[in-house]
């Protein structure tokens, strides 16, 4: 049962559009628009990793760059990105620290994002390879 994700070339909008089987030819119309002018798009591939893999790959600098003031709710928006990123336990650290921050306590790991994403990603690395 795949879904196809298509362009309308009537109103411009992204559409995905779900057909019960591969073997029925469907003619694929924007539901938007109606239109019949569609052009089909690539889908995104979803790449399952290990928490190994997912660490290596980490840029911490770049992930860094990612925090864009030094208010709280900037803090907490930045922790609950790299939360999401980083998957189930490493994650969860950052979503409290997110939770935390949008109700008004100040986390002491905003002090130092750099210090408390490098801590965080030892200690789960060290984890790892216990």
């Amino acid at each position: 049962m795949p879904i196809y994700q298509y362009q309308c070339l009537n109103c411009k909008n992204s559409v995905e559009l779900f057909f019960r089987s591969v073997q029925k030819s469907q003619k694929a119309i924007c539901p938007d628009c109606n239109s019949p002018k569609l052009k089909k798009l690539i889908s995104k591939v979803a790449q399952i990793r290990s928490d190994q893999q997912r660490l290596d790959g980490l840029d911490i600098n770049h992930e860094l760059g990612k925090l864009d003031g030094k208010s709280e709710a900037d803090f907490a928006r930045w922790s609950r990105r790299m939360g999401n990123e980083l998957g189930d336990e490493l994650g969860s650290e950052f979503r409290n620290m997110a939770d935390r921050a949008d109700a008004g306590d100040d986390p002491i790991e905003r002090v130092d994002p750099a210090h408390t994403l490098r801590h965080q990603v030892d200690k789960q690395r060290d984890s790892i390879s216990e």
